[in-house]
């Protein structure tokens, strides 16, 4: 076909079933080749294609705003069904399981075909892909769910039932083919993968791409278009790295924990970021002034890590306060906390780091560099370990990740109870006459981080409600709400639960559905906004509200979990504090429902000091400034 217009998106969706059920990754990239040649003749054809079928690549349209709990609803409004129909509450509570539920619980779109088939025909509507792609704009322009809703409802129109579950798959952005984005870049052509690194752009690979049997030279990254970042390959432990190292000249740095963003600067232009390429304009007014005078060249890219710096307390603020700080800046409110950017292509790192010296005019608190003679440490304390250093050998890399984590944290409690600690999560290798190149992760950079180090005491904890799963384990419960007990008079039992954190991996498919099976015939449905059960003291925030609730502390059971380094002051939760990416250690069958852990009792103080250098568990509440990590410079 010559005309884009002709080709039907039940073509796309012929080709989409057909990867699905493939098992032979050779027989998908052919199958894919099949679909260029014979349906897309022009850039057009090739961009309204791959646009869709790598759909999370796509940035020429925005977001459209819809997870599957707004996207149920409009498609239940859309069909004209009454949201409290049994086909309509089957899709709204798409997770959960049940007798009504049916064998596709927990995977959204199947469950929406269920919803669909009913009222939608068999055949085709004809929608081409041309069309599809001019309704998708308009989704994703939509300011409101109605608009959305009409958007929705002449989709459906369109289409049939199995061509809806496609395009609910394209809205959120998950088709599940089975082939890597690696592969439909290769079999579009052998150069596409590079040139999407470097420009971040699907429209600008298939304009300059179409012809496959002509190479594209390689084409260098450009000021204003988003690259995608080098990263940095996870070892388990120092040894591992300098073997990897063995022989290069490496410097060993902090691992900052905040925003890994890049900041283009060209004249009086300048873009933030993130390392999804989407660009992040609240950046602008808390850091814009900052860049224009403090960088001297007129055009470069610097690639690190934004941060909040606390000007009070003189040190970096806890991760996720990079957008509230953004705001206040943006609404003229004053604060001690501020945006700080840390800054690191042709040439090698420590030729970039002398580069940094020469551009970069670091402001404490605002702008820094990481370079290992000069930057930001010089303005380490007395006695503290350095954010950067060259490293001669294994002991010296050791030493430094000890001293980066431990020596960093400050646990001091303040007339309030709360802590404070650094913002490292661990430290990064590199070699120092290495290039940058964008997505590489070939071991150029190495990181090392304590992501689940051991506690001297178990933190034992109550589970007190549960959520449903997704895929392959949906319609059952796959994750649990957990509590700590609240203080209890000597020689009591406790009587009520604190929510603490959510939590659902660490255990074999086989002790998840043991544990889940004994504690089945105590699951008593959440049906908010009734009463929550007395014992339990939660938020009800939707992030921590379960599907289902233990019907009694009693017939629980406690959970022994761990914790990565970094936590959070909590708002999802009644704890006023939680953890970051819990997973359970353990079952305690041994123990019962009221051992868990008081979390006002000299125990749970134990458990916090005996970890402070690991699991800082901490009740900080500060903010700053934003940090460049690795400044990457293009010429002028």
């Amino acid at each position: 076909m010559s005309d884009q217009t002709e080709t039907k998106f039940s073509v796309l969706c012929s080709l989409f079933t057909w990867i699905q059920r493939s098992k032979s990754s050779s027989k998908k990239r052919s199958k894919f080749r099949k679909f260029l040649d014979n349906f897309c003749k022009s850039t057009d054809d090739f961009f309204a294609a791959i646009r869709l079928i790598l759909p999370s690549l796509d940035r020429e349209r925005g977001t459209y705003g819809l997870k599957e709990s707004v996207l149920s609803t409009c498609l239940i409004d859309a069909l004209g069904v009454s949201r409290e129909s049994e086909d309509a509450l089957r899709l709204i509570n798409w997770r959960k399981g049940g007798a009504k539920t049916g064998a596709n619980a927990g995977n959204f779109s199947l469950v929406a075909i269920e919803l669909l088939q009913r009222r939608q025909g068999m055949a085709s509507g004809g929608l081409t892909i041309k069309e599809l792609n001019r309704l998708l704009d308009r989704l994703a322009s939509s300011e409101n769910r109605t608009e959305k809703t009409l958007v929705l409802s002449e989709l459906i129109k369109g289409t049939n039932a199995q061509e809806m579950k496609w395009i609910v798959m394209i809205i959120l952005k998950d088709l599940k083919l089975g082939v890597s984005e690696k592969s439909i870049f290769h079999e579009f052509h052998p150069d596409a993968e590079d040139l999407f690194n470097v420009t971040c752009d699907l429209k600008l690979v298939c304009e300059k791409l179409k012809d496959r049997n002509q190479r594209h030279k390689r084409q260098d990254i450009e000021v204003g278009k988003a690259v995608r970042p080098q990263l940095a390959l996870r070892v388990g432990n120092a040894t591992t790295a300098w073997k990897k190292l063995h022989g290069k000249e490496v410097v060993v740095e902090c691992k900052f924990d905040g925003d890994r963003i890049q900041i283009h600067k060209n004249g009086s232009e300048i873009h933030f970021f993130s390392r999804n390429f989407l660009d992040h304009p609240e950046y602008e007014h808390g850091m814009s002034n900052i860049i224009m005078q403090n960088i001297l060249a007129d055009r470069c890219i610097l690639d690190g890590e934004m941060l909040v710096w606390d000007t009070s307390n003189n040190r970096f603020a806890d991760f996720g306060s990079n957008q509230e700080i953004a705001k206040a800046a943006r609404e003229g409110l004053d604060s001690d906390r501020q945006l700080c950017y840390t800054s690191v292509i042709h040439q090698s790192l420590k030729e970039r780091h002398e580069i940094l010296r020469k551009v970069v005019k670091p402001l404490k608190g605002r702008l820094e560099i990481l370079i290992p003679n000069g930057g930001l440490n010089a303005q380490c304390p007395s006695g503290e370990p350095y954010w950067s250093r060259i490293a001669y050998n294994v002991e010296e890399v050791e030493r430094f990740f000890k001293a980066t984590i431990e020596n960093r944290v400050v646990y001091a409690f303040s007339k309030s109870g709360s802590t404070t600690s650094s913002r490292d999560e661990g430290i990064v290798l590199k070699d120092l006459n290495s290039k940058w190149e964008p997505s590489d992760r070939s071991g150029k950079w190495l990181k090392l981080k304590p992501d689940y180090v051991r506690a001297g005491s178990d933190l034992d904890v109550l589970i007190i409600g549960g959520y449903y799963g997704s895929g392959r384990r949906g319609g059952e419960v796959a994750q649990f709400l957990v509590g700590l007990a609240e203080g209890s008079a000597p020689n009591t039992y406790p009587r009520r639960f604190i929510s603490f954190c959510r939590v659902g991996t660490g255990l074999s498919d086989d002790e998840l559905d043991a544990l889940v099976t004994k504690l089945k015939p105590y699951f008593r449905k959440n049906e908010y906004p009734k009463k929550t059960p007395s014992y339990y003291e939660v938020t009800n925030s939707s992030k921590e509200r379960p599907d289902v609730w233990i019907e009694s502390p009693e017939k629980s059971i406690i959970l022994s979990i761990t914790s990565d380094i970094r936590t959070i002051r909590s708002e999802v939760f009644a704890a006023p504090y939680s953890l970051r990416f819990p997973r359970i250690d353990r079952v305690r069958y041994d123990k019962p429902w009221h051992e868990c852990l008081d979390v006002q009792c000299k125990n749970f103080f134990v458990w916090v000091t005996h970890t402070r250098n690991f699991l800082l568990l901490s009740f900080r509440f500060s903010e700053g400034e934003k940090r460049l990590n690795n400044g990457l410079m293009t010429s002028n």
